[in-house]
Order: C-alpha cells, then sequence, then structure tokens
C-alpha cells in the first residue's frame, strides 16, 4: 500500500510540474524545489549520456537494467507520466483559469511559492552572510526578466502576432511566415531558443515561456502546433532535448561542488518569481489572450477577498506535503 502511495505521490508531483509549466510566470523547476524533488530530479538527467545510448544498443537485458537503476528511470518515467497527464487534461481548464480567474489563480500559486522557500532552506548545510550576495543577484536576475516582458512592447508584438494571424486565416493557411521559418536560419534560431528556454524551464524563478516570449519565439511555437507544422516542432524540440541533458550536467556540477552557494541562488530565483506572479495588474486582451501591464493595489472587494482565500489554500497544500514528506521520512 506505502508503495503504490509512493508511485502515485511522484505521477501527482509530475502533474504539478506539467500544470507548472502551462502558466507564465510559473517554473517548472521551482515547483520541483516546492515539492522536494528538485536535486533527484537533476542528478538522474544528468545521469542519461553517450553511456546510456550505447547501453541500450547493445540490447543485453541486464546491461539495459543496470543503466535504468543507475539513471532512475522510474522516478523520471513517473514524472514524465504525470507532466503528459496533466498537461494533455488541464491545459483547457489552466487557459480558462488564467482568463476568468487570473487573480485567484496566481494568488493560489503566490502561496505554493511563498511558503516553499522554506524547502531550499532546509536543504542548506550551513548559511554564510556571503550567500546572500548570489540570493540578491538572482532575484535581480528574475525581476529583471519579468519587467523586461511586460508593458507596452509586449502588447504591440501580440497585436502585430495577432494581424498576422489574421491574414494567415484569409490566406487560407499559407503565410509568409511559415515559410520563412522554414529557412536555415530561422530551424537555427529556433534550436538555440528551444535549448535556453527548457534550461529556463528547471531553473527554480524563471518560467520557459517568458523566456519564448522574450525571444519572440513563443507564438511561432503555438501557431506550428496548431499548424501541424513539424519540421518547426521537431528543430525546437531537438534544441530543448540537448539543452536540457546539457544545462543539467552544469546545474549537477554546482549543487556537487557549491551546493549551498546554488541553492541560495535558486532561492533568489524562487523569491523573484513572486514579483511576476503578483495578482493584480493592469490588462487588455488581444487574440483571446490576455496581456498584463503594470503591478496595481488591489481594491477592496470580493475579488480580494477569494484571492486571498487562493493564496491561504497555496500556502496550505505546502504545509500538506511537507507532513506528507515527514511520514515518508519516518516510514
Amino acid at each position: 500500500m506505502e508503495r503504490i502511495l509512493s508511485l502515485l505521490s511522484l505521477i501527482f508531483k509530475g502533474g504539478l510540474i506539467g500544470i507548472a509549466n502551462i502558466i507564465p510566470g510559473v517554473s517548472g523547476g521551482t515547483m520541483a524545489m516546492v515539492l522536494g524533488i528538485y536535486e533527484r530530479m537533476i542528478r538522474s538527467l544528468n545521469c542519461i549520456g553517450i553511456g546510456t545510448v550505447k547501453k541500450i544498443m547493445s540490447f543485453k537485458i541486464t546491461d539495459i537494467r543496470r543503466e535504468c537503476q543507475r539513471i532512475d528511470v522510474g522516478f523520471l518515467f513517473l514524472i514524465a507520466v504525470g507532466a503528459a497527464m496533466a498537461i494533455v487534461t488541464t491545459s483547457k481548464l489552466i487557459v480558462l483559469l488564467i482568463t476568468e480567474q487570473h487573480d485567484p489563480t496566481y494568488g493560489f500559486f503566490c502561496g505554493l511559492i511563498l511558503l516553499s522557500i522554506l524547502t531550499p532552506l532546509k536543504m542548506m548545510k550551513q548559511f554564510h552572510f556571503y550567500y546572500l550576495i548570489p540570493l540578491l543577484c538572482a532575484t535581480i536576475l528574475t525581476v529583471g526578466l519579468t519587467i523586461s516582458m511586460g508593458g507596452e512592447k509586449t502588447l504591440e508584438k501580440e497585436k502585430q502576432k495577432y494581424k498576422i494571424e489574421q491574414l494567415q486565416k484569409k490566406l487560407g493557411g499559407q503565410d509568409t511566415d511559415r515559410q520563412v521559418g522554414r529557412s536555415v536560419g530561422r530551424l537555427v534560431y529556433l534550436f538555440i531558443v528551444g535549448a535556453i528556454a527548457i534550461s529556463a524551464m528547471i531553473l527554480p524563478g524563471i518560467s520557459g515561456s517568458f523566456v519564448m516570449l522574450l525571444f519572440g519565439v513563443y507564438f511561432e511555437i503555438l501557431l506550428a502546433i496548431n499548424n501541424r507544422d513539424f519540421t518547426l516542432l521537431i528543430t525546437f524540440a531537438i534544441g530543448c532535448g540537448l539543452g536540457l541533458l546539457a544545462f543539467t550536467r552544469l546545474l549537477n556540477f554546482l549543487l556537487e561542488r557549491y551546493h549551498d552557494l546554488t541553492v541560495s541562488f535558486l532561492i533568489g530565483l524562487m523569491i523573484g518569481s513572486l514579483y511576476g506572479l503578483w495578482p493584480f495588474r493592469e490588462f487588455e486582451v488581444v487574440s483571446s489572450q490576455r496581456i498584463d501591464f503594470a503591478h496595481v493595489l488591489p481594491r477592496i472587494n470580493t475579488n480580494l477577498v477569494i484571492t486571498f482565500v487562493a493564496f491561504l489554500f497555496g500556502c496550505v497544500i505546502i504545509l500538506i506535503f511537507d507532513q506528507f514528506e515527514k511520514l515518508n521520512q519516518r516510514a
């Protein structure tokens, strides 16, 4: 029974990571930190390499089984299954919540992340005053990236993309952007952005969707998905895969050599992400997408009460997970 609960727990955690990657401003890496599986995930991904491919291609059951145990394939598989199931089953619901119930949704994630900062603090073996330097640098970096994505520039970009989309519909789906997208230069650019974006997704506090917006490919990838443009999607996916393997090696190296400094940097990323998750914003809707502007102070009304309740619910979820992990450790 305990084994089954443990497996279901990993699938559920993978689901939360998948949901986090759907929501702009929320990082899958942040959610992994919240759930206490971040370091294990990085270590497992770091074990995947050329040697893994060679052992799989040898078709020797014993070697493959040992390699799977070394990588912790069962753990990665359950996380991936949970994430995939959540993305497929809840993507429409999440989009609806962001559109119709934006403030409570972001209030909930604010509660999750704010209280979960205690999790990486517990991971630190000791704390020195100079650890505040990487923490502050990471906080400033995250806030700076968030600010660079907001405001009038983002709105104008989205309006231009919307005009292109409307023109595409008039032309029967044959748009020049898609043809340009298949040029070698554009494919190389998408490959590089994919590698950078996936690296951002596994960093707590930095949203991969924000990075894609920053490089101007977010809307292009969405169109490619809708139009089933496999040339663009495969190129982007290969960049994501290689970027993931390369970046996890760097993170694993830093966690092994400079554990507490690295964790303090990750805490700074989580703190900085709270700026991007502030629920109350001025906004405008373009092509059924909400474009947020400056942060505003909340008005005292029903929406504020609902958002605060959602915030508290996020905090309670973390407390429940914390107690659940303590019970697992005792068992």
